[in-house]
């Protein structure tokens, strides 16, 4: 019914919506991280992108980005309406973000032709025992087709190997730089989090790649302290 005690608005759900931008920057495009005070719990959401939380007319709404500081909402003493939406300004946060120059661990320019060789390719043919230990991933997905899979999954399985491997160089990349502080036993975690479109990752720039990078880590790192803060 969308409340939980009808006829009292003051306690009804409502769905609280958005967008947000750099008051500063008009070409910025953050990555909106909202957060119900009452829950502890947050959402985050793509670049340039809508929010959208669902909580109670009295609940406080905190809105903000990686690198930026927080706006505060609470529609306790408004109208009742069943969605509430906004277009929320931020700041960054003073000395938040430094100039920062990469010192590539791999060359960006191999990067780069690495991210333009994506997508799915015809799996190749291994066999015997030489196959097995040379390019082992390859000889069991093939055998795992074999089994009953399609070949196309074979090549779709390969490209996300290769996918999270350039991705891995980029993180390895920006860490040497300072643009992130990210544990190698971690990058499985962040990849999963960061969840990019293959086409992004092939056509976007160098400056794109590491702006968007950087406002997921900043999310990245949010999310695992709100998390880690709620399991106390």
């Amino acid at each position: 019914m969308g409340l939980f005690a009808q006829g009292a608005p003051g306690i009804a759900e409502i769905t609280f919506s958005g967008t947000i931008y750099d008051i500063n920057d008009s070409l910025a495009t953050p990555a909106p991280i909202v957060v119900n005070k009452r829950t502890g719990t947050g959402h985050a959401f793509l670049p340039g992108g809508n929010f959208s939380i669902n909580g109670m007319k009295t609940d406080t709404f905190l809105v903000t980005s990686g690198g930026y500081n927080h706006v505060k909402f609470c529609f306790a003493d408004s109208v009742y309406r069943a969605e509430y939406r906004v277009r929320v300004g931020l700041s960054m946060r003073v000395n938040e973000l430094n100039p920062v120059t990469v010192f590539p661990v791999k060359d960006l320019k191999v990067i780069r032709q690495d991210r333009q060789n994506l997508g799915v390719q015809p799996t190749r043919t291994t066999e015997g025992v030489t196959d097995a230990v040379s390019s082992p991933i390859t000889f069991l997905y093939e055998r795992f087709s074999r089994e009953g899979q399609s070949k196309a999954l074979v090549a779709e399985l390969e490209n996300r190997d290769r996918t999270n491997a350039v991705l891995k160089d980029l993180f390895r990349t920006y860490n040497r730089a300072g643009v992130i502080n990210l544990p190698e036993n971690d990058f499985d975690a962040f990849i999963a989090f960061l969840n990019m479109p293959e086409a992004y990752l092939k056509n976007a720039s160098d400056y794109e790649l590491a702006v968007t990078i950087k406002q997921r880590f900043e999310q990245f790192i949010y999310m695992r302290s709100m998390h880690n803060r709620n399991q106390h």
